[in-house]
């Protein structure tokens, strides 16, 4: 009697000298179709993303999902985007998440010390964060601590971001801890050093790019 894993055939990976990671890298060069398109939704190669694409079925609408949060159809504005990636990958402990995303809050104008502030959670500084900002790091700190938000953060939130803001936050803390836990479970290595990295995300994430 033929097993029903008999009919699933094994991903193509490849893998670094001296690998950290338990898991091989899924090699986005010689997958079908679906998957290569879904590997295109950056222009650069990320080991979370090669990772993640062992989750075969899930792999394309997770990566068309993460496309849609780097586009101009994401409302909340850019930086506030990073501050909520930041924050979750500090609350949650994933280092990679945090140190890949660093460079596209930076392209974006925040500030190092602003950065290090968030790696820290010193984000109560009044000469970095803004109220609208810490507002928006309490809601991120109660989702991530307690899947929960307090009457007084929602009633913050409800006065200072639209509902469609507050959702868009929702998912991106789900999304980005997807990403955080697929990272520190694997023991994933650092990405190898991507050229014209800064320039690729100017061009895919520049505030210019969304009226700010």
């Amino acid at each position: 009697m033929s097993s029903i894993f008999e009919s699933y055939s094994a991903l193509p990976t490849t893998a670094y000298p001296n690998q950290r990671a338990v898991f091989p890298y899924v090699d986005p060069s010689k997958v079908n179709p679906e998957l290569a398109e879904a590997f295109k939704v950056l222009p650069f190669e990320r080991n979370v993303l090669k990772l993640l694409a062992h989750a075969e079925g899930f792999f394309p609408p997770i990566s068309s999902l993460l496309g849609t949060v780097f586009r101009s159809t994401r409302e909340l504005p850019t930086l506030e985007w990073q501050l909520v990636v930041l924050r979750t990958a500090a609350l949650i402990g994933a280092h990679y998440v945090f140190e890949i995303n660093t460079p596209v809050a930076l392209v974006n104008g925040m500030p190092n010390a602003k950065r290090l502030l968030i790696a820290f959670g010193k984000v109560d500084d009044t000469e970095f964060f803004t109220v609208r900002d810490r507002i928006l790091l309490r809601f991120v700190e109660e989702l991530v601590r307690n899947n929960n938000a307090s009457d007084a953060t929602l009633e913050e939130l409800k006065a200072n971001f639209s509902t469609r803001e507050i959702f868009e936050v929702i998912v991106i803390v789900g999304l980005y801890t997807i990403f955080g836990r697929v990272a520190n479970i694997s023991r994933i290595d650092d990405d190898p050093e991507i050229p014209g990295l800064m320039d690729s995300l100017t061009n895919l994430t520049g505030q210019k790019d969304r009226g700010e």
